[in-house]
């Protein structure tokens, strides 16, 4: 009973000691963490855009997949902050609108699809299908709405994680008429 209490012992200070520990390093690296991802939100927030600049940001809360919305400042538009769901969990994307509802540009930002095949999604030429798409024509939401459905062979359900968050931004946005 001694020898099993003295165990039981050393595995909880281990653990406290491990807590302690995993602690101090996240709160060196969490100030880090935050600063490059504001960095690399800029970054793709510039991206999106043809002319004009983002403004400011509007969270919404009335939507499980838009969750943040940036008027398009100089040109008009929208750009939106959505949750799509992929092989992976989570996706977050950032699109940008026209007045109309038609995309302009998206970019696929925080990720934990299959490398090889999900990631590819990363790359700004997958994004060539969504380009252009939505207001007047649809967005294609499914293999059969493409041109060429090898192209996302391997990866459906990240591609449809994508592109069903993409037609909603659309909708909504075209719900926004000139606000």
């Amino acid at each position: 009973m001694t020898a099993t209490m003295e165990k039981a012992g050393k595995l909880a200070l281990i653990c406290a000691l491990s807590a302690l520990i995993l602690g101090f390093v996240n709160t060196i690296t969490e100030p880090a963490i935050a600063r490059r991802k504001a960095a690399e939100l800029k970054v793709a927030l510039s991206s999106l855009l043809e002319e004009g600049s983002p403004g400011a940001r509007e969270d919404l809360n009335d939507s499980s997949t838009i969750l943040s919305r940036y008027p398009i400042e100089g040109m008009g538009g929208w750009i939106l902050e959505m949750n799509g769901k992929g092989y992976g969990g989570d996706m977050k994307i950032l699109a940008s609108y026209r007045d109309d509802g038609s995309i302009i540009d998206v970019v696929l930002m925080d990720n934990t699809e299959t490398p090889g095949l999900g990631k590819k999604a990363e790359k700004p030429e997958y994004m060539d299908k969504f380009r252009g798409t939505g207001g007047s024509s649809s967005v294609p939401t499914s293999k059969e709405d493409l041109e060429s459905p090898d192209a996302v062979t391997g990866a459906t359900i990240t591609f449809v994680g994508i592109a069903t968050p993409l037609h909603e931004g659309s909708v909504y946005v075209q719900s926004l008429g000139d606000k």
